[in-house]
Order: C-alpha cells, then sequence, then structure tokens
C-alpha cells in the first residue's frame, strides 16, 4: 500500500467525525507528481478550537492502518487564520514518505484559485472547499 492508499484507507473514519469538515491532498499526490520518495500532504477543515481532537482522531485512524514509529507537531504555526502541522510517520515507508497533516480551523473559508492551487479532495461535507471563478 502506497501513503495515498493510507489516506483512502482512514477518510471514511475521518468523515464520521463531526468537527472534521474537509479532507484534501495538496502537492506532488494531488498534482500526479508524486514519486517513490515523495511525502503525502494532508490538509483538513476542522471546527474552531478543535485542532488536538481532531488530531487524535486521525492518529486513532492511522493505527487502524499501521504502526506509527514517530510523530512530530510544529503545533500553531499561524495564528490569523489559525493553522497546524503535524506529521507521522508509519513503520515500513522510507524515512522520506511521511503524512504531512496541516489543519485550518473552519473559520479560515480559504478560496483556491483554479490558476494557482491543485488539490485532490477527498471529502468535504458541507462546502468548506470553495474556489474563485
Amino acid at each position: 500500500m502506497n501513503l495515498y492508499g493510507v489516506i483512502l484507507k482512514l477518510s471514511p473514519v475521518l468523515e464520521q467525525a463531526p468537527m472534521i469538515n474537509a479532507l484534501w491532498l495538496e502537492g506532488s499526490w494531488a498534482a500526479g507528481k508524486n514519486n517513490n520518495e515523495s511525502d503525502i500532504d494532508v490538509w483538513m477543515d476542522v471546527a474552531d478550537g478543535k485542532f488536538a481532537e481532531s488530531i487524535d482522531i486521525f492518529r486513532t485512524a492511522l493505527q487502524g492502518v499501521g504502526k506509527i514509529d514517530w510523530e512530530d507537531s510544529r503545533g500553531v504555526y499561524s495564528e490569523n487564520p489559525k493553522l497546524q502541522k503535524h506529521t507521522f510517520h508509519l513503520e515500513g515507508f522510507p524515512l522520506r514518505q511521511r503524512i504531512e497533516l496541516d489543519l485550518q480551523e473552519h473559520s479560515r473559508k480559504f478560496v483556491f484559485n483554479k490558476d494557482e492551487h491543485v488539490i485532490k479532495v477527498i471529502f468535504d461535507k458541507n462546502n468548506s472547499i470553495t474556489w474563485s471563478t
């Protein structure tokens, strides 16, 4: 199984969590330019104030797919808008193949531009992902 398969396998659990509104990929996996050393850039739109709980749900779902051999938190790296990063690595994957999880609070209301952004939506429960024309 590759990292994309891992994300697809845990996404039904994440989609059931009421505080997680959307899940999408950015970077090489979203653009179809990944290789055997690519990490995977995963984003979640979560209810305001629910970063810790959302990371716990992601971790638990990920443990159902494979053994986490290390993780690291950059913590909140932006206050306005509020963004947080957490990194996971699964046992048996090459060191560079990490899961880079970024979380945004739902109130961010980020608007993607089709000329600038390439994303791959896994789920979007309430139209959290919006595009400019």
